[in-house]
């Protein structure tokens, strides 16, 4: 998984907000243009960007759309956010002090 499509993803504050509308449950985008008071292609467009990070479901039931986490996807998520984020993955030459060469040549 791409840790700066999760970013991407969760950094605009509507997606964000919609991320977690899901989290509490599962939704259809009716319930979001209600919920969070936005138009339905603007929602509609934001689940598709959530989606496409991995982070959200969408699932047919009844004539309706449904969102839900992907609990696989959101695992993947953490992982890569994660590693990207772990001073244990760091290089020895990344830390502070630890390039004593540079821009000395």
């Amino acid at each position: 998984m791409d840790p700066l499509a999760v970013l991407r993803a969760l950094a605009d504050p509507t997606r964000y907000r919609l991320f977690n509308a899901v989290r509490e449950k599962e939704r259809c985008v009716r319930d979001l243009v209600d919920s969070q008071a936005l138009a339905q292609p603007l929602v509609s467009h934001h689940l598709r960007v959530l989606a496409e990070a991995g982070l959200v479901l969408a699932r047919r039931a009844d004539g309706f759309t449904l969102y839900s986490i992907d609990p696989a996807g959101l695992a993947a998520a953490r992982d890569a956010v994660s590693t990207l984020l772990d001073p244990d993955h760091l290089a020895a030459v990344a830390r502070p002090g630890g390039n004593p060469a540079c821009c000395r040549d």
